[in-house]
């Protein structure tokens, strides 16, 4: 009986978090269809580049609280109460948004800056909306809930933008209206998912934590947004607009297998790592065990969905890709593999928050940083071919550099941060 209730618990939670990236896959498939159809790869590679700079807001200036939500939200006494705490943080902190995306729109155009400004700082702020409310949902397993937010979200952003550039005469900056509009849906779909803690209830002490406000969570939060836009911005810089859009629709298809892998298995996993946390010796190693089986788990199931999926791409041109992106396709295994690099280090991480050893965050993610960063721009300088062989080998760069390190913070002794040390 405990054996058949483990296993339902398990797929009442297992089904809503692969039906979401099942939606989230079908959506972009359809949307690369569409999209390599209408938009022809030079202003895509434009629109892929916009697409790196709006997560400035949840993964740069917002990106303290979200991870706040993602390691205290289960556990709140008071839910509402916690809700208004954060929502009141992220306005504050939303002001920053207004002198990055301002920057950004700089790097980026030489004329138009006022439009490209404004839609970046409204995707960002509202991306940053979003993901608040889905770390909520994802934090106290309400996944089903989380899935209608990731429908609402994955027929946006796939439909939304290239029928909006069809529709406005092929303007980029149509594709950067429409990505605002598939924000604007996927955060008001999260608030409404959260509906029954608007109100606070009773007056709660205040929960958020330096540690979470201050400025570790931000400089880690710049090197992650760094890498996660780097590759796109290294063709841009060396090799063209025009390679960078093969370059961004490879990147697109690839991302599906790590990335959606990545989630499925940080969503049903991470709230298991969290509720183990202990300071006792033999626990701590079990749990960082159990951490190894899951990202090499993790790794061998997306090594194989991204190998399978370069097996059968030539068989998508045509069907799905339109035939003037099959140089993409040569893409694939090298996009793939940055981006499996970038998913593998989360798990260090949620290592490291589950110990509550926050501030070891830092040393081990700007090392990986650093060596991703160093790596990416020698290789590129040299020729496309040595910039695609680094993106092949990167990653082992987790494994060497996150893992070791972490392991090293993770067993140290040392001072719980947050809440957890108080209770």
């Amino acid at each position: 009986m405990n054996l058949r209730r483990f296993l339902d618990a398990g797929l009442a939670r297992i089904v809503p978090i692969t039906l979401a990236q099942v939606v989230g896959l079908a959506c972009g498939m359809a949307g690369v269809k569409l999209a390599t159809r209408l938009v022809p790869p030079a202003v895509y590679g434009a629109y892929g580049v916009f697409l790196t700079f709006t997560p400035l807001g949840m993964w740069v200036v917002h990106a303290g609280l979200v991870k706040f939500v993602g390691r205290h939200w289960a556990a709140a006494s008071n839910r509402g109460a916690l809700l208004r705490e954060v929502a009141m943080a992220a306005l504050h902190k939303t002001v920053w948004l207004l002198p990055a995306a301002a920057a950004a729109a700089v790097v980026m155009s030489k004329s138009g800056w006022f439009e490209v400004f404004s839609a970046l700082f409204l995707a960002a702020a509202l991306l940053s909306c979003g993901a608040l409310t889905q770390t909520a949902l994802q934090a106290a397993k309400e996944h089903w809930r989380d899935l209608s937010v990731c429908a609402v979200s994955s027929v946006t952003r796939s439909f939304v933008p290239p029928l909006l550039y069809v529709l406005a005469g092929g303007s980029v900056y149509a594709l950067y209206g429409g990505f605002c509009i598939h924000t604007a849906a996927a955060a008001i779909a999260g608030v409404l998912a959260l509906r029954r803690y608007w109100h606070p209830g009773t007056s709660a002490a205040r929960q958020l934590t330096p540690v979470y406000e201050g400025s570790l969570f931000v400089y880690l939060a710049i090197a992650g947004w760094t890498i996660s836009g780097l590759n796109r911005w290294t063709m841009a810089l060396f090799f063209g607009s025009e390679e960078t859009g093969y370059f961004s629709l490879a990147g697109n298809l690839a991302i599906l297998v790590p990335s959606m892998l990545g989630t499925i298995f940080l969503q049903y996993f991470q709230p298991g790592f969290f509720a183990a946390a202990s300071e006792d010796p033999a626990l701590r190693k079990a749990l960082a065990r159990r951490v190894d089986r899951v990202a090499m788990a993790h790794a061998a199931i997306a090594l194989t969905g991204l190998f399978a999926l370069r097996a059968i791409a030539p068989l998508l041109v045509g069907p799905l890709i339109s035939e003037k992106y099959r140089p993409a396709l040569d893409l694939l295994i090298p996009a793939g593999c940055a981006t499996f690099a970038v998913t593998t280090g989360l798990f260090y991480h949620s290592l490291l928050l589950a110990g509550h050893r926050e501030r070891a965050c830092a040393r081990v993610e700007l090392t990986a940083a650093a060596v991703l960063i160093a790596g990416g721009l020698a290789s590129a300088a040299c020729s496309e071919s040595w910039f695609l062989r680094w993106l092949l080998v990167c990653p082992v760069v987790p494994w060497a550099v996150n893992r070791s390190i972490a392991r090293h913070h993770f067993f140290k002794p040392g001072e719980a941060h947050g809440p957890a040390a108080a209770r």
